[in-house]
Order: structure tokens, then C-alpha cells, then sequence
């Protein structure tokens, strides 16, 4: 990948995180009647069926063998995703989602070890993942 598409990935990427950052600052700013942290929900679970459509793709794209079945685990977790948005206790739906997110890192770094995925896409998601699981961490953190 040339290095201007790289920077896209990196800013697209980033700008994907705002929202988490977002509901953060709402929450702490006393923004809880704005449903901050609902909207980091629905939005996670956004993200993660994303990231769970990568892994679908890359198991379609890639003829070798995997030693994780991705059309499965993706289904399991996009679903997950959409579980925690049925249930009425906050910080179960943020654990789940927070499960899923650490799930889809951990099938990246498999990827990552079986030459499916580039080190620099790695990197970043292992950036972003992390950034936010720490918002989600403080969100549960913060909850009212």
C-alpha cells in the first residue's frame, strides 16, 4: 500500500474513534440526559459488525487455510454486538461490546501471524482498538 493510502487509513481510522471520544467528553461534562452513552452503544455495535465484514472478507478473499474460522467468529461477534444492545443494564452492554472489541484484536493478531493482514493495518487497529476500549472502559466508569 503506497504511504498517501496508508495516511488515509490511519485518519479515516482515527476519525471512526471520535464518536467514543465524543460520548467520553459528554459524559464528563454532564451530558448524561443527551444519552451519551447510548449512542456509544449503537455505534459500537456499528463498528464491530464493520470490522466483523473485514474478517468475512478476508476469509472469502483467502484461498490458504485459517486456523480461525472467520465466517463463523465474525457472525458470533457482530451478533454479540447486537445483543448487548437488547439488554437494560449499561455496564453489561458496555463488556460486551468491550469483549468483542478485544475478540476482533486478538483474530487480528492471528491474522497477522498467518500473513493475511499487513503489520502497519495491525498496528492500527491495535491503536484504535485499544483507544477505544479505554473510552468504553471510562464510560462504564462514568456511568451515572
Amino acid at each position: 500500500m503506497q504511504r498517501d493510502q496508508m495516511l488515509w487509513a490511519k485518519g479515516l481510522a482515527l476519525l471512526g474513534a471520535t464518536p467514543f471520544i465524543a460520548a467520553v467528553v459528554g459524559q464528563l461534562a454532564g451530558m448524561a440526559n443527551y444519552h451519551t452513552g447510548y449512542l456509544s452503544l449503537t455505534y459500537g455495535a456499528i463498528i464491530i459488525s464493520f470490522l466483523s465484514g473485514i474478517h468475512w472478507g478476508l476469509y472469502l478473499t483467502h484461498a490458504k487455510a485459517r486456523r480461525i474460522n472467520l465466517l463463523i467468529s465474525s457472525n458470533v461477534i457482530a451478533l454479540l454486538a447486537w445483543l448487548s444492545l437488547l439488554l437494560l443494564i449499561p455496564v453489561t452492554q458496555y463488556l460486551i461490546q468491550i469483549t468483542c472489541f478485544i475478540c476482533l484484536l486478538l483474530i487480528d493478531r492471528q491474522l497477522l501471524a498467518d500473513g493475511a493482514i499487513e503489520r502497519w493495518f495491525y498496528q492500527l487497529r491495535q491503536q484504535i482498538s485499544l483507544l477505544v476500549i479505554g473510552c468504553l472502559l471510562l464510560l462504564v466508569w462514568l456511568q451515572p
